[in-house]
């Protein structure tokens, strides 16, 4: 039993699944102490910055973490260095980039700015500049397959977070800007134990190679383009709830987000499973095995997020207190959109993923823009009608639909799949993974 569990933790998806629910247990606490620390404006102002942040550094993400690891792994290390100096250059490059950007607006803007976007842009910066070491790490490790010390990264910087919080919140000393202090600090501590580790390959610096910069550069902007206009829609919601409604009604529409953070977990740790079967199969020229694949994959996690989905909403009223407090269940229908609507979550991940493996990025793109433009008309003649957030969910529900229906047309035109292949393939994974969950409980009592 001892050697059969350290070969689960030892598992590299067991690894990978174990630091997504990590991050999302410590965002959870996080969350929940600073919505009962914050006034309610101030939170949603808060949500903001941090929705901004993340925006940014997806695209930085995107631009770099796939090229890195699909140029890295599995090539000797003289190339390998090569590959991860030029990386580093062109990460410096683009968040120096970033740092332009925000000197000029704030430097031009800013008599014409409010208080808030002065603070925005104030620190904006710094976090985009102290995350840097830490990301980097994380993209190179997973491209070395050394998932145990991404966990270690996540504890840190979740765990220092937290703790500031907590501090902040005993001694009453909580304010915007000292949980920008602390979100800065956890950053910066996180940063500085992957480079007293040498974890970040930084000393390759000097082996960088403009030919390679350059590949890295084209195939990432391959990815950052899906990859921005899905980060945009959450954006717009909050962007167009603050600047039509109030920074209130964000913090009110941050609630679902973070419940839908327990559908994430389980599409994340699945597609990373999905990608390499689907990649396999279309470099073998092989679309029969991407269909399956795809129907299976789509399929099974539909069905196993069922229970998950039926049992959220069935008790979502305690589970808003716990997360938030009683003043926020006017949060409970939005919620309750959101939920209803998770049902489309893995059809809509895994038409992308397929999409992207089989070499159709651009069409991934379209779709995800299909996404946001009608999410953006959507959110502006929503509020504009009803002053409702109802109405917001409720755009958020049609930029998915109508983002399944262009994908699964293009994947039609590639594929031979049906909705009921879908189904069918989905529900026999379903019945060989239940079939085999008595044998292994046996194994583990032995």
């Amino acid at each position: 039993m001892g050697f059969r569990l350290i070969g689960v933790i030892r598992n590299h998806h067991f690894q990978s699944l174990l630091g997504n629910v990590i991050s999302a247990f410590f965002n959870i606490l996080s969350f929940a102490l600073l919505v009962r620390t914050l006034p309610e404006a101030t939170f949603g102002e808060w949500v903001f910055f941090q929705v901004t942040f993340n925006m940014l550094d997806q695209i930085r993400t995107g631009l770099l973490q796939s090229g890195l690891i699909k140029y890295y792994a599995g090539t000797n290390a003289y190339t390998a260095r090569k590959v991860c100096g030029s990386a580093w250059y062109l990460a410096i490059a683009v968040t120096l980039a970033f740092l332009l950007i925000n000197l000029l607006v704030l430097g031009i803007g800013w008599r014409y700015l409010s208080p808030d976007w002065q603070y925005f842009l104030r620190f904006l910066g710094i976090v985009l500049l102290l995350s840097l070491p830490f990301n980097f790490a994380t993209w190179l490790l997973q491209a070395k397959h050394q998932f145990d010390k991404i966990v270690q990264i996540r504890i840190l910087q979740n765990a220092t977070f937290l703790i500031l919080l907590t501090i902040m919140h005993f001694t009453g000393k909580s304010s915007l800007l000292m949980v920008t202090y602390a979100y800065a600090a956890a950053m910066l501590v996180t940063s500085a134990y992957c480079l007293a580790h040498r974890w970040t390959g930084i000393r390759s610096l000097y082996f960088k190679s403009i030919a390679e910069v350059k590949s890295l550069f084209v195939y990432g902007r391959m990815i950052v383009g899906s990859m921005v206009a899905s980060t945009f829609i959450p954006y717009s919601d909050n962007f167009f709830i603050r600047t039509m409604i109030n920074p209130t009604a964000v913090a009110i529409y941050s609630i679902p987000q973070k419940f839908m953070e327990v559908i994430e977990i389980i599409l994340r740790s699945f597609a990373a499973t999905a990608q390499p079967t689907l990649s396999s199969a279309a470099n073998r020229n092989d679309p029969a095995a991407v269909a399956r694949t795809f129907c299976k994959y789509t399929g099974a996690i539909t069905f196993l997020i069922l229970p998950f989905i039926l049992g959220l909403i069935l008790f979502i009223h305690p589970l808003i207190i716990i997360l938030a407090g009683k003043e926020y269940l006017v949060a409970l229908p939005i919620v309750v959109i959101f939920l209803s609507s998770a049902i489309l979550y893995p059809m809509d991940r895994f038409v992308g993923v397929t999409l992207d493996m089989m070499n159709k990025p651009h069409l991934n793109f379209y779709k995800n823009l299909i996404k946001l433009s009608i999410n953006v008309i959507g959110d502006v003649l929503f509020i504009w009608l009803f002053m409702d957030l109802r109405a917001v969910a409720a755009a958020s529900l049609l930029n998915l639909v109508a983002g399944i229906l262009f994908g699964y047309l293009c994947l039609k035109k590639q594929l031979d799949i049906t909705v009921k292949d879908i189904l069918k393939e989905g529900w026999t994974a379903c019945m060989l993974i239940l079939e085999k969950i008595p044998a292994k409980l046996q194994l583990v009592k032995k």
